[in-house]
């Protein structure tokens, strides 16, 4: 008798150890769901550039990617929100190179003002096992009015804590489009030593 009741017991606090890891794990999902839902911005309009814009960058991390590969040239388009920055910061010192795209919504968002990785894991440092490549998104904002900006940037790569390669963002006449259509053309560049990395540009180019 004693026996059966511990054992329902312990089925008992079982039931509630899953519970509460099933609730941790809804609400980390309904976390991720709440910042970047669709379903939270209040006009359909907002919605569909929202997804426009994530799939844009995705795609551009893409291609970039590709040509410091395979070398070659890929071309692509976005037309721009009315409020939105495409920019491409060719930064002076290697490493902190990246491509901003910054827009306004409309809705219920949570604004953290923390990155928060949608491709990657964000730091500067990649295993060679690893991808380099890291897109993070970030809402600043208060009541039904917010500013996302995705950045995308490309982590050293090492091999058993030693530099090996990079991807290098290398920016070819303007880097700054505003509210527009705008056509891109990335193509590999030159190759360099920096610190002991190689550093394989890509050059990205606003026509």
């Amino acid at each position: 008798m004693f026996g059966s009741f511990g054992f329902f017991e312990i089925r008992k606090g079982q039931q509630v150890l899953t519970a509460i890891l099933l609730t941790g794990v809804i609400l980390t999902v309904s976390f991720s769901a709440y910042f970047w839902g669709r379903e939270i911005l209040e006009k359909s309009r907002d919605q569909r550039e929202f997804e426009e814009m994530e799939r844009f960058m995705r795609d551009l991390n893409k291609n970039i990617k590709e040509v410091s590969v395979r070398g070659g040239r890929e071309e692509m388009s976005v037309d721009l929100p009315s409020d939105a920055e495409l920019r491409i910061n060719d930064a002076t010192a290697p490493g902190t190179d990246n491509v901003t795209l910054s827009f306004g919504v409309q809705g219920k968002m949570m604004a953290t003002g923390q990155d928060f990785a949608i491709v990657g894991t964000k730091g500067s440092e990649a295993r060679i096992t690893e991808d380099p490549d890291v897109i993070v998104a970030n809402s600043i904002g208060r009541r039904d009015h917010y500013s996302v900006e995705f950045r995308l940037y490309y982590k050293n790569v090492t091999v058993e804590g030693e530099p090996d390669n990079r991807i290098g963002i290398d920016s070819v006449g303007r880097n700054t489009a505003v509210n527009e259509r705008v056509n891109m053309i990335i193509e590999r560049g030159s190759t360099e030593e920096y610190n002991g990395f190689t550093v394989n540009k890509v050059e990205v180019r606003i026509v």
